[in-house]
């Protein structure tokens, strides 16, 4: 039996390291950070929730026309995960990681890339 696959969907995992601890502690900064991520790639938001953890740290989910992605937060550590899915390929997700990158100011990131196929 021969199975024919095509991408349809990429789905990708960012570590951010030494990222800015007041960036990542606070709701309010972390989506500043987002916001302008987004908007400096002519991206949409549709909708997003931000929940605040104490002393700091935030977890959020943001959902765009094309993706959506959860992020924690570690500021303690200077670091954050994200979970991004989106409908386009993984240059588009790559693009995200590059601006979050710069608005966390994340001095290394990590990333995994799963395609995700369609029989």
């Amino acid at each position: 039996m021969v199975f024919s696959f095509f991408v349809i969907r990429t789905h990708i995992i960012f570590e951010f390291y030494k990222a800015n601890r007041d960036v990542l502690a606070k709701t309010e900064t972390l989506k500043m950070a987002i916001d302008k991520a987004l908007s400096d790639l002519n991206l949409s938001l549709r909708q997003d929730s931000y929940i605040q953890f104490e002393p700091e740290g935030v977890t959020a989910t943001v959902v765009g026309e094309f993706f959506h992605f959860s992020i924690h937060t570690w500021p303690e550590f200077m670091s954050c995960a994200v979970d991004l899915y989106t409908a386009k390929d993984q240059f588009y997700g790559r693009e995200i990681a590059n601006a979050l990158a710069r608005e966390f100011k994340a001095q290394e990131y990590d990333l995994k890339i799963l395609t995700r196929t369609q029989k």
